[in-house]
């Protein structure tokens, strides 16, 4: 039996049909993604109240137009000539897509579209379901420039630059040209930094960021590394003047002085270069052996550039197994000390020593001084170091005390970075404490460089170790030529004169007046003074004839081992 509607459904099934609409046009009506339908013409035939709610179009706004009415501008014609072929050729189309408000405001959306065909195949509807992804989208791409770019340069970090890279590389393998690595490192930046502040500091680094960008070529990647460090790749490289050329424009943008904040500052770059493929099989390579190309074009006198040679890789390899071998060498206490004589002038006798740090790898062997203190330092490991010499050198003088007369000065050296760093008065009164040696006959050396660069937090640690009890030295006076003001400020007891002075005294008349102002300097402010690295009696008469009042030297004495130091000290005192 038919329902009366004559159309051959029946009753119940309307019914369920009905019931679907109503379904349909909730859930319409409910969802909060925008929805609109547009008919064959692409005129709008219905939007839901979240389409207005995201766009700010009420439906009689814009039923019976196009959605040209939505559009920002941000997109081109090919865009939509895709957009529409995809539409027709696969019934959908899913992807970003920029809108505008009622109000004018562009945002991003992300939309999915459906064609519907009738029963001809013909198109009969197009259905669209957007969302606003505006505020996540601003987190993501927020989230995704911090995670790859410097704050301060807005040039890529470390991690973005690692990655583009790598992408250079692989390029370059597969187009058979070069790609070089820059590394870039300021010159006398820290200085920068302890004497004009990091304010000033941190616009220096942004000015030459800019200027390093308008050095590189188009394509090619500028990033800061970290601290004073920036790099570069280069890429498709066919010789290796095209390198030269935008390394020398990279040192010849900092010729022109900083003005900042009414300061003039000049400042100049080290840079070193590696080539791949050639100077290295991976990326680490590559780095590592840029950054020794630049730490030799600074042990080259700074403001110039070196390439990597498999020489430089050499002496790279050796160092780092000589940094895995220095972190493992307080356990294995393979560090002693040796001590140099210091000579009383007036007498004769001798006053001290000078507590000298060695190293004596089981597999290397001797390390020179010069070689591992600096490498202990970048490895953080100068504050342990620091505080076992503290007490190893205590330790020995407390048994230097039936030797003469006259006590024995220990005079002890300490790294820069022990100062800044640590706390330096604590460990030397931890040393004192654990040894019995009494401070009165302690002095610690600290550089001339270290004055220089210090600000109060550093001056308020040199007066703690005075109120240890021990004294201040200032070793290599003359190097980093500190003003009278410095030294009036710290609380210095000795000067040092540098053994680089000293050995020139008898032919180079600069030098020898510069021991003289040294001298009378010192004297004039109380302190005493110091002679390094005398080895011929024209030095010492040269010295003693100006009133130096201390002297250490092979003219006297190598540096010895503690038991042959004590029996030079008898031998003297017999004398």
């Amino acid at each position: 039996m038919q329902g009366g509607n004559g159309s051959g459904r029946s009753l119940g099934e309307l019914e369920r049909e009905n019931a679907e609409l109503r379904l349909f046009r909730t859930v319409f009506n409910m969802a909060s993604e925008g929805m609109m339908v547009t008919d064959e013409a692409n005129r709008i035939l219905a939007v839901n109240p979240a389409f207005t709610k995201i766009t700010g179009f009420e439906a009689a706004d814009v039923v019976g137009s196009t959605p040209g009415c939505l559009r920002s501008g941000q997109h081109d014609a090919a865009f939509f000539e895709t957009f529409w072929g995809e539409l027709r050729s696969k019934g959908r189309w899913e992807g970003e897509l920029w809108n505008r408000r009622k109000s004018g405001e562009v945002y991003r959306t992300w939309l999915s579209i459906a064609t519907q065909l009738d029963h001809r195949g013909a198109i009969h509807r197009h259905m669209g379901i957007f969302r606003d992804v505006s505020e996540a989208r601003d987190t993501a791409d927020k989230l995704w420039e911090k995670t790859n770019f410097d704050p301060l340069t807005k040039l890529p970090n470390r991690s973005l630059f690692l990655d583009r890279l790598l992408q250079a590389l692989v390029l370059a393998g597969r187009s058979n040209k070069r790609a070089a690595l820059v590394f870039v490192g300021l010159d006398g930046f820290k200085n920068i930094n302890d004497t004009l502040g990091h304010t000033i500091g941190d616009k220096v680094l942004e000015e030459a960021a800019r200027r390093f960008h308008s050095a590189v070529r188009e394509g090619d990647t500028l990033a800061r590394f970290g601290g004073d460090e920036f790099t570069a790749v280069l890429t498709d490289i066919a010789t290796v003047e095209e390198v030269e050329q935008v390394v020398r424009a990279l040192l010849e943008c900092l010729a022109e002085p900083f003005l900042i904040e009414n300061h003039q500052i000049l400042i100049s770059c080290s840079i070193g270069i590696s080539l791949w493929p050639g100077d290295g099989s991976d990326v680490e390579a590559v780095m590592r052996n840029s950054t020794s190309a630049m730490r030799k074009a600074k042990e080259a006198g700074r403001n110039t550039f070196q390439f990597f040679t498999p020489s430089m890789d050499a002496r790279a390899q050796a160092r780092s197994r000589l940094a895995s071998e220095l972190s493992d060498a307080l356990e294995h206490d393979e560090f002693t000390l040796v001590y140099q004589p210091i000579i009383h002038v007036p007498t004769g006798r001798v006053a001290g020593a000078e507590a000298l740090l060695r190293w004596h790898n089981r597999f290397i062997g001797a390390v020179s001084p010069d070689q591992f203190v600096p490498l202990a330092e970048e490895m953080g490991l100068i504050l342990p170091i620091g505080d076992w010499l503290l007490t190893a050198a205590c330790r020995e003088a407390a048994t230097w005390h039936n030797l003469t007369k006259t006590p024995l000065r220990v005079a002890i050296n300490v790294s820069p970075r022990q100062v800044q760093q640590g706390d330096i008065a604590s460990a030397l009164e931890r040393a004192l404490e654990v040894t019995g040696l009494s401070p009165d006959v302690v002095t610690v050396e600290i550089t001339e460089g270290l004055l220089l660069a210090s600000g109060g937090e550093v001056l308020k640690k040199i007066h703690r170790i005075r109120d240890v009890g021990a004294k201040i030295a200032v070793d290599d006076f003359g190097t980093g030529y500190a003003s009278l003001s410095y030294l009036k400020t710290f609380p210095v007891d000795i000067l040092k004169i540098d053994r680089s002075f000293v050995s020139k005294v008898m032919d180079n008349a600069e030098d020898a007046r510069l021991i003289e102002a040294i001298i009378a300097l010192g004297h004039s402010l109380g302190m005493q003074i110091v002679g390094e690295g005398v080895e011929t009696a024209e030095q010492l008469a040269f010295l003693t004839d100006r009133g130096c009042d201390l002297i250490q030297g092979y003219r006297y004495s190598p540096p010895l081992a503690a038991e042959r130091f004590k029996e030079y000290v008898a031998a003297n005192e017999r004398a």
